[in-house]
């Protein structure tokens, strides 16, 4: 068996559902995008190879577009994950297999590693696991059992769950970003806490930075004036956004507040429509602003311009935002979900909603509202609380958990060839 040589690693990361480059904030673009570019990206400088597989995007997208040097997205052939409901999406997967299967073999390149990113991506991965004989690692990004337990409106099939148990005792490694995913995945699919390492996503620390607030006011056309609150995901129900538009409602008397709503599928999806017709009863509609989605690299000036960002989430299984927002020396006003309760420190960088009801997210807005105002959090020291996460350290922690997966594989793979040929 020849050893692989983990410090120039070629890796097949399969993101089937959701494309790195899709349209953030629509409903399946959010974190995990931002995770496979970000890291695929950095693993690159790193010295590794990364080719990215997706189903998602256009008809018309090209088959091979290169990201960055030494990073490949593979459009694979087949309908488009898009126009698929997300239901779906499995009975699919075996074309995508396909599809998969004739890339390599007409390309030609060789992997060391596979990657899959969220349970449908992990299925195919273990057909290219068996066929191959390659290692293979799982991130889910989120839990149905999670969701379900959190989630006003959330279903998820029983396959689904079935599936996220059965693929975790058949890949060779997963990784989770918090200790509490870990702990769950854990007893749910009833295998060995090593088998399971946490790294924490990132944030780019030269992207989202601390700005002067008037200028980025200015370029947005946003009242000097105006307490600024924004919301930067997806606009669907496990997001919290019908609370959140209650608990703006209690507090925007006499408080001269604003809400930008970042995110959703454009003026005429259904959720932007409930979500205006929401804004109207409660008597604010003429304080939110629905911007739509935005560019990433066009986020910064958004979190500069705000004084706070607000995450009401009932469930999230990190929260790249409170990253990206802290990082940019704003301070953060969440639900106690993902990695809220380990950056978050109430007083210095945010507050925690500890009771996440409309009426908890309001007191706790308000109070770090006043906090910020009266200069009791600084900018820098915001920023200085999550400068630990910057993508380059955290991607060479997930380096250390590839050499983990391999080394997994490998001594596997020698015990079994040690009961047919004994020493």
């Amino acid at each position: 068996m020849m050893a692989i040589n983990t410090d120039k690693l070629t890796v097949a990361m399969l993101s089937i559902h959701s494309s790195p480059t899709g349209s953030l904030g629509s409903v399946n673009t959010g974190g995990m995008s931002i995770v496979v570019r970000e890291t695929a990206r950095e693993l690159a400088g790193q010295g590794h190879r990364v080719d990215i597989f997706t189903a998602a995007g256009d008809d018309h997208d090209q088959k091979i577009a290169v990201l960055h040097e030494n990073v490949r997205l593979v459009k694979l052939a087949g309908k488009p994950a898009g126009d698929i409901p997300k239901g779906e999406l499995y009975d699919h997967l075996p074309r995508y297999f396909q599809a998969l299967r004739n890339f390599v073999r007409e390309d030609g390149r060789a992997y060391d590693l596979l990657h899959s990113h969220y349970w449908l991506s992990a299925r195919l991965g273990l057909w290219a696991q068996e066929e191959w004989d390659l290692p293979h690692m799982i991130t889910y990004h989120t839990l149905a059992r999670l969701k379900l337990d959190a989630g006003p409106q959330e279903t998820e099939p029983l396959r689904r769950m079935q599936w996220e148990r059965r693929l975790a005792r058949a890949c060779h490694r997963l990784l989770v970003a918090t200790e509490q995913e870990k702990e769950t995945l854990v007893a749910q699919a009833q295998i060995a806490a090593s088998k399971v390492g946490v790294v924490p996503f990132g944030v780019d620390t030269a992207t989202f930075r601390t700005l002067r607030p008037d200028t980025a006011r200015v370029r947005l056309g946003v009242d000097k004036s105006a307490a600024l609150i924004l919301f930067v995901g997806r606009f669907v129900p496990i997001k919290g956004l019908e609370r959140l538009l209650t608990a703006v409602a209690l507090v925007a008397e006499p408080e001269n507040i604003e809400l930008l709503l970042i995110g959703g599928d454009g003026a005429g999806a259904d959720t932007t429509v409930r979500l205006r017709s929401l804004a109207a009863r409660l008597d604010i509609g003429d304080r939110v602003h629905f911007v739509g989605r935005v560019a990433h690299a066009d986020l910064p000036d958004y979190y500069n311009a705000a004084d706070l960002l607000v995450l009401p989430s009932y469930y999230e299984s990190f929260g790249l935002v409170v990253l990206e927002a802290l990082a940019s020396g704003t301070p953060v006003v969440a639900t106690p979900v993902g990695l809220v309760n380990t950056v978050i420190r109430n007083g210095e960088n945010g507050g925690i909603v500890e009771k996440p009801t409309a009426q908890g997210i309001a007191a706790t807005l308000k109070q770090v509202l006043q906090h910020y105002r009266a200069g009791h959090m600084s900018p820098t020291g915001i920023r200085a609380s999550v400068l630990k996460f910057a993508w380059p350290a955290v991607t060479q922690r997930l380096g250390e958990q590839y050499r983990q997966t391999i080394e997994v594989k490998q001594t596997k793979l020698q015990g079994e060839t040690n009961e047919f040929h004994p020493s």
